[in-house]
């Protein structure tokens, strides 16, 4: 429920989707064992009204809705308090509340499954109702356009055979049929069992979609049930981070406007980075306690009227003066940059993969992939079209625009080389906005200082085994924020977050002190720029510290933020303390400040040894 959160704080999508808890081979007498304990022993007509209390076998312990805070409080209820944290009361005992290991006569059931009729088909069918009667699920709108939302039922038993019965497992397979038909995906989460390994085989393999089974033992290899939070959380956020779509355009080969009707092939757009940012503050109305909307409005000065957009016009600087540009003539403009009014990728032609220069894409790349749901056909083009692209070795020049009002932009379309297979899209500057680097700007090193900064590379590089991104760290300026919003929405104490990418300074230097030094030294020493004099009581100042009075050592503190590289961490006027300090000149911009730190902390530094 927390990442959940999270992650629809971070990324601003996903705020109708839903979470809920259903409990399922609940006590059907949870509730009666007190009352018949103290009720007077009598004839048939108060048994027959205990039967009908008799409650379900299912429990709706959180209902299916966006998650929040009261979510969180009700789940910490039912949570035994932990060894590291025993401020947290546990005020609801699920075991005792809904337990049948009390009623079960069977010494040989160990996991508790009851005589009856089988209670995961009775939680699936409950489970569908849920579904329908929640707000925040949105169904399939009559005219077919809008498609529903995605639903899942995600199952955490120790039971691998629930089904006392054959009969019971070919209803419960039926239902489970049901759901998918409703475009439902099951998953099977496996719980620790008191004894032996948990078998799929013997219901869930025939229970869930191939797709889902495979997605299950590549997170779950280990059938034995032994389920760790961390594989939870991984596989959770593994189909949260699916969810990138920002748009759905077609493709159009050479010659499509000559072919009427060409539907091309139907592509998915995804951003293969999406930078995670925190909440935006917003203004909450005092008296409702709802967030309030900013409308904006231009004004006029003469009357003091409200202009519209339509009576709006736009400047741009031309020829030391400015033309003006009402919004059709931008709109025009636009018009014409584009192959076609509304979205889509235009293929203009191939080019050898080796001409592909990577410093040019402007912009975050983005990768599509074939959606066969909208044009039929269109996985079976997109394989040939990618297939045959790999095999001559060329990547295709299109024109992109997502919006109908969009301006159009080139991109390449490289193959993928990843199993699952797509286009990679990366944007390509136009001629006019390649910067040349000018010839006398390139330097060249010598033998000494190249082998040099090869011996540092060989000795700091860092090792990984699979998928580069699962070796990045997190953003620790988001773990610290949502640590403080977690500790006053939820009334605990702010837990100590762990920055990952701060530099491991002692373990770098106990691995490749000996080659920083030597490439240090290989450096060519920068020329000092010659200094004017100006008659400053600063300069004074500073002259006379330099010629008269010795210079003292710098403070262990400024040479401990320098090796940890948190020289910026410094407020301005600090900076500017430092240096007046040590006679350095004190104008400039902060980057500036840091940098002239930094050089004289350096030099400092490598004057001693």
């Amino acid at each position: 429920l927390r990442m959940k959160i999270r992650n629809i704080a971070e990324t601003k999508t996903g705020k109708r989707d839903g979470v809920g808890i259903l409990l399922y081979g609940c006590n059907t007498k949870r509730g009666l064992q007190g009352k018949l304990d103290t009720s007077p022993k009598s004839g048939d007509d108060e048994s027959d009204s205990d039967e009908e209390e008799e409650q379900h076998s299912t429990h709706e312990l959180l209902e299916l809705a966006p998650p929040g805070t009261e979510h969180i409080l009700k789940v910490q209820e039912c949570v035994p308090p932990s060894r590291d944290n025993k401020s947290n009361q546990q005020q609801r005992d699920l075991q005792k509340e809904f337990s049948t290991l009390g009623s079960v006569q069977n010494d040989d059931d160990d996991e508790g499954v009851s005589d009856g009729c089988c209670t995961l088909r009775q939680a699936l069918v409950d489970a569908n109702k849920i579904f329908e009667a929640a707000k925040c699920v949105k169904m399939r709108s009559p005219s077919g356009k809008d498609l529903p939302d995605a639903k899942t039922i995600w199952i955490f038993t120790n039971q691998d055979n629930p089904c006392s019965s054959e009969f019971d497992k070919i209803q419960t397979i039926t239902h489970a049929k049901d759901l998918k038909d409703a475009t439902v995906d099951i998953h099977v989460m496996p719980l620790p069992k008191k004894s032996g390994d948990f078998d799929k085989a013997l219901l869930y393999n025939d229970l869930l979609s191939p797709i889902s089974v495979q997605e299950d033992v590549d997170c779950f290899a280990d059938n034995s049930g032994t389920l760790d939070i961390e594989d939870v959380l991984e596989h959770f956020g593994h189909f949260a981070r699916k969810v990138r779509k920002y748009a759905y355009v077609p493709l159009f080969l050479p010659g499509w406007k000559e072919r009427e009707g060409d539907p091309g092939i139907m592509l998915d757009l995804y951003s293969v980075v999406r930078e995670r940012k925190k909440p935006v503050p917003i203004t909450v109305h005092q008296e409702k306690s709802t967030a309030t909307a900013k409308r904006s409005s231009i004004i006029d000065k003469e009357n003091g009227g409200v202009v519209e957009k339509k009576d709006l016009h736009y400047f741009a600087e031309f020829c030391g003066g400015r033309v003006t540009l009402h919004p059709d003539d931008i709109a025009k403009l636009k018009d014409l940059s584009r192959s076609n009014m509304a979205g889509c990728v235009v293929l203009l032609g191939f080019k050898p993969t080796a001409s592909l220069d990577v410093t040019f894409p402007l912009s975050k790349n983005s990768i599509a992939f074939a959606n066969d749901s909208i044009v039929a056909g269109s996985n079976k083009a997109f394989y040939n079209l990618k297939d045959a692209m790999e095999r001559k070795n060329v990547y295709a020049v299109a024109e992109l625009h997502t919006r109908a009002k969009s301006v159009s932009r080139m991109v390449a379309l490289v193959p993928h080389r990843s199993s699952n297979g797509g286009l990679l899209i990366m944007p390509l500057p136009f001629k006019e906005d390649v910067r040349e680097v000018a010839k006398e700007d390139i330097g060249f090193a010598d033998q000494e200082a190249v082998d040099a900064a090869k011996n540092l590379i060989s000795k700091s590089t860092v090792n990984h085994e699979g998928n580069f991104s699962e070796m990045l760290p997190e953003n620790p300026w988001l773990k610290h924020f949502f640590g403080y919003l977690e500790s006053i929405s939820l009334g605990r104490e702010l837990d100590e977050v762990e920055d990952e990418t701060k530099m491991d300074v002692e373990g770098l230097l106990a691995v490749a002190r000996q080659q920083i030094e030597d490439f240090s030294i290989s450096l060519p020493i920068d020329p000092e720029p010659v200094k004017k004099e100006r008659k400053r009581k600063a300069d004074a100042v500073s002259k006379t510290s330099k010629g008269d009075t010795p210079m003292e050592d710098i403070d262990e503190e400024w040479i401990d933020l320098y090796k940890n590289d948190e020289i910026s961490g410094k407020t301005a006027p600090e900076l500017k303390a430092f240096l007046k300090s040590r006679g350095e000149r004190v104008g400039g911009k902060k980057g500036e400040l840091v940098d002239r730190v930094n050089r004289v902390i350096y030099d400092h530094i490598f004057s001693k040894k």
